[in-house]
């Protein structure tokens, strides 16, 4: 099925076509033609810039341009409606109203496969996020990410895309070392004894409770063993414990992974030294005051990096080199991070090494998913892993619901702080927009139910009905914003992006809303209206749901 914004970027490309041919613009210059839906409807239902773009190469007044591509766009009735030219030379495009009429039909008739695609076919991608370290409980940065990460891999995979959902648990490495530290620590003051605590250990009851749960494992055994086992023991089973907490958060929240993947394999396997020693034949290593440095400033980094310290530790970059080399072994094609807010100065780097390995520049793609504030009450919520003070995954799970946590993660891009207001998470009315897009598909479901029982017959899928009134505006706002279902979804995956489909769910419950409040669906003076009015209303359920179901959201049928 072609979508109708392709089909007009189809009409476009063939009229770019035949004015190259005819003289009018030049053929040697290859360019996509911009095409975009208009912010208001009085515009039309797309607008492109095409005469802006050509306006250089073709030596031409974008207007001229314009004139031109509008007489070559009027020969498609069947399609558009009308074609006007705006501005300096916009050309300003409206469908032909029978063609949202079949597209609701369409959508009707493709069910839960609306807006499903194959065009993505082929293309293979690891999407790592997540990846928080195994120290402590899931805080509300990295639930974020699950949401972000889990919804995105939801909206690739119906593209056609090849998805691999990994979480990179970082299981080796000093602050492994003071996580054990910190639990013996916790341990040994449950004894009575008197003890140093790690200056920088890790604070809050979770430890503590985690420490009685490992000793109550063992029981007695642990004067059999030196101080130091002591502690790798600790921080072998509080890793293991708190891996498995996190597992059953994220799948709380919906989120499951296909991979774990564990640093510590890294180590075990010699992958890191494998990795070296390919960097180190093609002449990127060095040595310098006993460390082994990376020469990332040959490729755009603005200083070189240390690999391995002059005490022999790896440092994290060398790991994560390894770690991203044994993706492209896998035979992904595209490597697709979410990273904390703390971690934005790793890309140049990890970049860097990269496209030494041989992966393309544009195959290693980071977003970083940024800063969470919890709101209450009008002020801030403070958090500190260190200091024990959390709001974790769970807490925020048993306050607000699945749902809500995951649509109001969703609702700013991926590189925008978020303001996370519980007060308003909290409110189960209009005024929460999860609520809000839930309560138009539950409405949406009554009315049909209604219908049926107050002998209105939704029309069968492909029966010939009433066209929507375009003289009515509600009506066809909807049906421009179910059309565009399709666009939003390939925008993300453009983007890598969730967010866009969020605010077009929203986009739609409010036509949807307008539309109930002005439009009477269920009229017995006008049964052929109503039956149309049913159809449309139908096709919005669709859509509701398909995108909420994208964003790993219910689609309630009341509330």
């Amino acid at each position: 099925m072609m979508y109708i914004k392709a089909r007009i970027l189809n009409l476009l490309n063939r009229a770019v076509k035949e004015l190259q041919q005819e003289g009018v613009l030049p053929s040697e210059v290859p360019m996509e033609p911009g095409l975009e839906r208009p912010a208001a409807a009085m515009h039309g239902d797309y607008a492109t810039n095409l005469a802006m773009q050509w306006a250089k190469p073709a030596r031409k007044a974008p207007r001229v341009i314009a004139q031109a591509l509008a007489a070559k766009l009027q020969d498609y009735p069947e399609l558009l409606a009308g074609v006007e030219i705006a501005g300096p030379g916009f050309v300003n495009l409206r469908l032909n109203p029978a063609v949202l009429q079949a597209e609701l039909e369409n959508i009707r008739s493709a069910g839960f496969a609306y807006g499903v695609s194959d065009w993505g076919v082929g293309r293979k991608v690891l999407l790592e996020y997540v990846s928080a370290n195994p120290t402590g409980p899931l805080n509300i940065v990295s639930a974020r990410a699950a949401a972000i990460g889990d919804s995105l891999a939801r909206i690739l995979k119906s593209q056609g895309l090849e998805v691999c959902r990994e979480y990179y648990v970082n299981n080796a490495g000093r602050q492994i070392q003071l996580l054990g530290r910190s639990l013996y620590a916790r341990w040994q003051e449950s004894r009575g004894e008197v003890v140093d605590f790690p200056e920088d250990g890790y604070q809050g009851e979770y430890v503590k409770e985690l420490a009685a749960g490992i000793a109550a494992e063992r029981e007695n055994s642990w004067e059999q063993l030196d101080k130091d086992t002591v502690s790798k023991v600790f921080a072998e089973q509080g890793v293991n414990r708190i891996i498995a907490s996190h597992c059953r958060d994220l799948s709380d929240l919906g989120a499951d992974f296909d991979n774990w993947f564990h640093e510590l394999d890294l180590h075990v396997s010699g992958e890191i030294e494998a990795v070296l020693e390919e960097l180190k034949t093609r002449g990127y290593l060095y040595e310098k005051e006993g460390a082994l440095w990376f020469r990332s400033t040959d490729l755009g980094d603005d200083k070189d990096r240390v690999l391995r310290k002059a005490n022999g530790d790896w440092a994290y970059l060398a790991a994560d080199i390894a770690y991203h080399w044994n993706k492209l072994k896998r035979g992904y094609t595209e490597l697709v991070d979410l990273w904390g807010p703390d971690h934005h100065g790793y890309i140049a780097r990890l970049r860097a090494a990269l496209q030494v390995l041989g992966c393309a520049p544009k195959a290693f793609k980071v977003h970083i998913v940024q800063q969470v504030n919890l709101w209450e009450g009008g002020k801030p919520v403070a958090m500190s892993k260190r200091a024990g003070r959390l709001v974790t995954l769970t807490d925020l799970l048993q306050d607000v619901g699945k749902d809500v946590a995951r649509f109001f993660f969703l609702m700013r891009s991926t590189d925008s702080h978020l303001d996370f207001d519980l007060d308003l998470a909290r409110r189960h009315t209009e005024d929460n927009p999860v609520f809000y897009i839930q309560y138009a598909h539950a409405r949406i479901c009554s009315i049909l139910k209604k219908s049926s029982a107050d002998g209105f017959d939704l029309p069968a899928v492909g029966e010939p009905v009433k066209a929507v009134e375009v003289s009515l505006p509600e009506e066809t706002t909807l049906a421009r914003e179910l059309a565009a279902f399709p666009e939003v979804l390939e925008t993300c995956v453009h983007t890598l992006e969730p967010h866009s489909l969020a605010f077009a769910l929203r986009d739609i419950a409010a036509a949807f809303h307008r539309f109930y409040t002005v439009c009477r669906v269920l009229n017995s003076a006008d049964i052929p209206c109503s039956r149309a009015r049913l159809a449309l209303i139908d096709a919005a359920r669709v859509v509701l749901h398909n995108g909420l179901s994208l964003l790993g959201i219910s689609a309630p049928e009341s509330m």
